[in-house]
């Protein structure tokens, strides 16, 4: 936990240095007024299926509904911008067999600060932050492959934290691209980093057998590939985000960001750690929507897939639904009309 606050501190620190940089700097420059763009897009969808007596199996009944914010605030003063942007979803699925269980938890935060470099078009110098958690605990519902029900994950377990404090930003016609070549990143599982079934995380003997060849629990730390002791990791390496937000045809607008990381520290030196969000929006009229959201994800730290749960794993998720849109912003696109494009 010392680390976790060490590390928050020198974010803080960070941010001030840049923001008294930018003060600086506005005194060389001609004053000009500060510009705030903001918005939201808030989606409300839900789903329902039902069976009886249906010859190839099916449950009786299922129901789900998923929420989606899509945010963004970004200030421009002179030379320098200051982009902020916020996705959360949050779904729930109720059925006969597992009762209500969530189907989507994200929340992510993308900050950049930087001034445009002179007589450089689209360029932008400065420092991105990304923070990556879920809301509410996650469950293994199959635990030791005997039906046990444990936790797996909850809010900040884990926690991605991303600071790259330089490097160089793209920005053009809904596209957006940040890359440096040191990027600090801590992956944080402060909730219960244990959370045994077993009192000690120790496993009854009359569990070990094919099934269950461990006769010790993993830490869920573990599973993320933190020292459960120490609650934070860090790494150091190379870090790409790119983002897209555009109407790509009419009325199909696509939000979307792919964010890439070599951590150089660790065992796994050189390996590349993917985190993709993909969000499409089919709009039908000014309140009704169909929304199409998919999130992929791979992580050689994260080893909790496989029969035996120890394993790294490409990871998908997707959700499509039509439902109720809406948006909420003090900015207004000539054409898109979805996820804060500036005029």
């Amino acid at each position: 936990m010392k680390k976790f606050l060490s590390l928050i501190t020198l974010l803080l620190a960070v941010s001030s240095g840049m923001a008294q940089v930018q003060s600086n700097a506005g005194i060389y420059q001609t004053a000009t007024k500060a510009k705030w763009t903001t918005g939201a897009s808030f989606f409300a969808i839900a789903a329902q299926a039902g069976s009886k007596n249906w010859a190839s199996g099916n449950d009786l009944f299922s129901f789900s509904a998923n929420t989606f914010v899509n945010a963004h605030a970004n200030l421009s003063k002179n030379k320098w911008y200051f982009d902020n942007t916020l996705i959360a979803s949050y779904g729930l699925i109720n059925t006969d067999e597992f009762s209500t269980i969530k189907n989507d938890d994200k929340l992510d935060i993308f900050s950049t600060l930087g001034i445009q470099l002179n007589k450089v078009k689209h360029i932008v110098l400065g420092a991105a932050l990304n923070f990556r958690t879920q809301f509410s605990n996650g469950y293994d519902r199959d635990y030791l492959n005997q039906g046990l029900k444990r936790r797996t994950s909850g809010f900040f377990a884990p926690a991605y934290l991303t600071l790259a404090p330089v490097g160089l930003y793209y920005k053009n016609e809904g596209f957006e691209a940040y890359g440096t070549l040191i990027g600090f990143r801590g992956v944080i599982v402060s909730n219960e980093p244990y959370s045994y079934v077993f009192q000690g995380g120790i496993i009854p003997s009359n569990m070990v057998n094919e099934k269950n060849r461990a006769n010790v629990e993993r830490s869920v730390a573990t599973m993320y590939g933190v020292d459960p002791q120490k609650t934070i990791q860090y790494q150091v390496g190379p870090y790409i985000s790119a983002s897209y937000n555009h109407e790509i045809c009419h009325n199909i607008f696509y939000k979307g960001r792919l964010d890439l990381f070599s951590d150089f520290t660790n065992k796994n030196s050189g390996n590349i750690d993917v985190f993709s969000i993909n969000i499409f929006v089919f709009k039908v009229n000014r309140w009704l929507s169909a929304l199409y959201s998919l999130d992929i994800a791979y992580d050689d730290d994260i080893k909790k897939f496989g029969y035996y749960k120890d394993h790294a794993a490409f990871q998908s998720k997707s959700i499509l639904g039509i439902g109720i849109n809406t948006r909420f912003g003090s900015d207004r696109i000539k054409k898109h009309g979805e996820h804060g494009q500036r005029d």
